[in-house]
């Protein structure tokens, strides 16, 4: 229907009738900067002041930033030096842990008018709290399901208040760039929930969330990563399979490296394939990282043992950026995010990282690049990153054909296939 098309598409990112789609393509902090382990990975800048104008000069369109280090930073700061260069941002946000700005430890904190975090034992109480209720006599399992204990409605209701504090705080302080004509921010990205959240717990957070953001017009992609509720490939379809209104209307931020990992398995699965087919229709914007059968980083993707593995990432990569451009998407944006030590490998007993990482995200930004104009052509508006002085477009990779043997022809949500070979 109409309106199920309306909800696909969710404004405010401009999207429907535009014949071109630009490819922006932003830096990640993590491992660039002293605040975010810059020092593990070698990396050559300090801080924002240092980094900002180099990215700038490399050709970056932005920056992600997590949203409690841009407090701890200044966001007024933030602003500013992305105002002066003409950059962007995506900011992240995460509903629980010492990331949320209500927690202290990380980036200082608690900050004011933040709300403190789920803690380990609360959520440990409210899962043998679920516990005993599923097993108490004469219960039967489905139907006791269907309703919350009183401490997994806290802790749904704790998750859902940090993650709308931070969203419109990040809209409020950054602007919305659609908007605002010195606003900065693109999107947010979230992640949510925990990976021990029940299916009904979920389904208490992301319904009210969804219609929140929607009624607020802010674009918020929620990560496939571990340890979060969209976790696995497998937990995300049959969610998605079972209620079709959150699959009409959410927005994803695709890390498929996490993916990979879960499955323990390789790109030419043809299972997660499929699963990654399914929820390509909703993807806003891409974390590119290479992941592996057992780990979510490689450890140099340039390398000829791991070429295969970054050619199937760059093939789902990809069926994303085909199916943006069907979808109307006047823009999309990534970051590679390979990040550093301890998420980098090292050589055993030195901590030196494998590769560079400053090196290795840079060349995946340009291939992703000279991709962008293999596939859409002159039509559509190319980032315009350089070479740096230490890495340029090489090694090459080769384009690989949609696998034959995905079995399931996937529909979008107003039931017609979405062609993404």
């Amino acid at each position: 229907s109409s309106t199920q098309r309306a909800l696909w598409i969710a404004p405010p990112l401009p999207f429907g009738t535009a014949a071109s789609m630009k490819l922006e393509q932003f830096r990640t902090m993590w491992g660039n900067i002293d605040l975010s382990d810059g020092p593990l990975a070698n990396a050559p800048y300090h801080d924002i002041e240092e980094l900002i104008p180099e990215l700038a000069k490399l050709g970056y369109n932005g920056i992600e930033m997590p949203f409690k280090q841009a407090l701890h930073i200044g966001a007024e700061r933030v602003r500013a030096l992305l105002n002066e260069h003409n950059m962007k941002m995506t900011c992240m946000i995460f509903t629980d842990n010492v990331v949320v700005p209500g927690a202290g430890i990380l980036w200082g904190g608690p900050y004011p008018g933040f709300t403190a975090p789920t803690s380990g034992e609360e959520m440990a109480e409210c899962l043998k709290e679920r516990f005993e209720k599923l097993t108490a006599e004469h219960v039967e399992y489905e139907e006791a399901e269907k309703t919350l204990t009183p401490l997994q409605e806290k802790v749904v209701e704790t998750h859902l208040k940090v993650f709308k504090e931070q969203v419109e705080q990040a809209y409020k302080l950054f602007g919305d760039r659609d908007k605002d004509p010195t606003g900065v921010l693109t999107m947010v990205v979230s992640h949510s929930l925990k990976d021990n959240f029940s299916e009904q717990m979920a389904l208490k957070f992301f319904r009210p969330a969804l219609a929140w953001e929607a009624e607020q017009g802010f674009v918020v992609g929620h990560e496939t990563h571990r340890k979060r509720f969209l976790h696995s490939p497998w937990v995300t379809r049959d969610f998605l399979l079972k209620y079709p209104d959150i699959r009409k209307s959410i927005k994803l931020t695709a890390d498929l490296s996490h993916w990979i990992n879960v499955a323990e398995t390789d790109c030419t699965d043809p299972v997660l394939n499929q699963a990654i087919e399914f929820i390509v229709p909703n993807v806003y914007h891409t974390h590119c990282r290479v992941g592996y059968d057992h780990g979510p980083q490689v450890s140099d993707p340039r390398a000829p043992e791991w070429i295969p593995y970054t050619e199937g990432h760059e093939r789902w990569w990809d069926w994303i950026w085909r199916s943006q451009l069907e979808r109307g998407f006047t823009r999309t944006t990534m970051i590679s995010e390979h990040g550093p030590p301890s998420y980098q490998q090292t050589i055993p007993h030195s901590k030196v990282p494998t590769a560079h990482i400053w090196d290795v995200n840079h060349w995946i930004h340009l291939r992703r690049q000279k991709r962008f104009s293999d596939l859409c052509g002159e039509a559509h508006e190319n980032s315009k990153l350089v070479a740096s002085e230490t890495q340029g477009y090489q090694p090459e990779t080769k384009i690989l054909d949609k696998p034959d043997n995905i079995t399931a022809a996937f529909a979008s949500s107003d039931g017609k296939r979405q062609r993404i070979g």
